[in-house]
């Protein structure tokens, strides 16, 4: 336990060479060792003229000379197994990957390249992101035809505040709008574990962490039920090989602009957090697919993964392109006691909201985050359902995109996950220009298609009620 508390060494080489932190370590294993899992991707969705592949290239060019991740190699180390760095080469290309497409596939053309192209790994060597540029050929001299601009990332060096807002920049330099942002380069980003041990004393740390292992602790002596479950299919090949047999599938909810204000107009009134209310209507439409066997007693587990980024002092700002992800303590409840009724959702929600304060008031992200990278490691082992929760959430908040760059205007963005060795429904909430997505996702055929699909569908009639009432 000691080793929480000690303070993390420069992960700094020298100027062109940065070592990868713990949990960066893990999450690059896991991806090199399992097809690619964890991997994360977004999709802008534009409306313009052709998009040619020398502009592209040229802003992405500018990208990577303001990020130095993506003008960097992923290299092992030698001296220390299982171990990574990131090595600058400004001469790195990264790869883009020109794909035609009709006019009328325009939606469904690059899930089909994803779903061919999920399990494949970042080779050792090569940078840690890839590009992708859909458009119809025969929409060359339309300038109003859809157009697709997908980037593919490890998440080890990303999260989705971080990759929105690179991809923001992106469009900014598509659009020559303000090239004085790619002048020069920002400094190699800092990792959640070194954050959190400038932001807390060693006091802080001890009284922090200790706060969390006594809460962890009365939280599992007081909740005996059964953790519910939604409906695994029945496989022939063990769970170890999961990555071998599955594939991600992954579905989409949309609230136009004028639900997405309605939503929030009506949580201002209620008191809660758009994220606790959303949470709910999936809590509730969980309650209806979980299993249940005759006389035993369950209760719903509702993880909620939480950015890191504007806990610490000072903060770090979303461009700096890392991973700032950690989490709190479930939220338990018997599921017999959820209430269908809009009245009672929103009762719901306003618990969810306090159960959510008292965890980050508690320090409890921050405390996860000091020992998520051990955590990680036992993702290495034998998958199992034992402490896995019902659901896992993870609210993406208001990313920072724009409605029009230059002559592109975007439509919108759709995210999407490498989730092979999931074991449980994965939920992403975000809104882009007003609009809120939810993404859901499942590892097929552990978890069907059908199940992600009537999960979200539920879960959109539950929030339209408690819309409407």
């Amino acid at each position: 336990m000691s080793s929480w508390f000690r303070k993390e060494n420069s992960l700094t080489v020298n100027q062109k060479q940065r070592l990868l932190s713990s949990l960066e370590n893990g999450m690059i294993q896991a991806s090199q060792q399992y097809k690619g899992y964890s991997k994360i991707g977004e999709v802008l969705h534009l409306q313009g003229p052709h998009i040619s592949l020398k502009a592209l290239s040229t802003a992405i060019g500018h990208l990577q000379r303001r990020h130095p991740v993506l003008r960097s190699r992923l290299q092992i180390n030698r001296e220390k197994t299982n171990s990574y760095f990131l090595e600058e080469d400004d001469m790195l290309q990264l790869r883009i990957r020109e794909i035609p497409r009709k006019r009328a596939d325009h939606m469904i053309l690059w899930r089909q390249e994803w779903r061919e192209r999920e399990k494949e790994t970042t080779v050792i060597g090569q940078g840690l992101a890839e590009f992708w540029l859909l458009q119809d050929p025969d929409d060359d001299n339309d300038d109003n035809s859809p157009r697709e601009i997908v980037v593919i990332c490890e998440h080890s060096v990303c999260d989705a505040c971080s990759l929105s807002t690179v991809l923001d920049e992106l469009l900014i330099a598509l659009s020559d709008d303000n090239n004085n942002m790619f002048t020069s380069s920002l400094n190699w980003p800092e990792t959640m574990e070194a954050a959190i041990q400038r932001s807390l004393s060693i006091f802080g740390k001890v009284t922090t962490l200790t706060r969390f292992i006594l809460g962890a602790i009365y939280l599992r002596a007081t909740n005996r039920r059964a953790i519910a479950r939604i409906p695994v299919a029945n496989v022939d090949f063990p769970l170890t090989d999961m990555p071998d047999h599955c594939h991600t599938e992954t579905c989409y909810a949309v609230l136009n602009k004028e639900e997405t204000q309605k939503l929030v107009e009506k949580c201002r009134q209620e008191g809660v957090t758009v994220t606790s209310a959303i949470s709910t209507a999936i809590l509730c439409s969980a309650s209806m697919l979980v299993n249940c066997n005759e006389g035993q007693s369950t209760a719903l587990h509702f993880y909620n993964v939480a950015d890191t980024r504007r806990r610490y002092v000072p903060p770090i700002p979303n461009h700096d392109l890392s991973f700032h992800v950690s989490g709190m303590m479930p939220f338990i409840i018997p599921t017999e006691d959820i209430s269908m009724s809009s009245e009672g959702m929103w009762q719901l929600a306003k618990a969810y909201g306090h159960h959510m304060k008292r965890c980050i008031d508690g320090g409890q992200i921050l405390a996860l985050g000091i020992i998520i990278g051990k955590i990680f490691k036992k993702l290495f082992g034998p998958p199992s359902f034992d402490e896995l929760p019902t659901v896992s959430i993870s609210s993406w908040g208001v990313l920072p995109f724009h409605e029009q760059y230059g002559r592109w205007k975007l439509i919108g963005m759709t995210p999407f996950l490498n989730m092979v060795r999931g074991l449980n429904p994965y939920i992403t909430i975000q809104t882009v220009n007003g609009i809120l997505t939810i993404m859901c996702v499942g590892n097929d055929p552990i978890i069907p298609l059908r199940i992600v699909e009537k999960l979200l569908d539920s879960t959109m009639q539950k929030l339209y009620q408690m819309i409407g009432d």
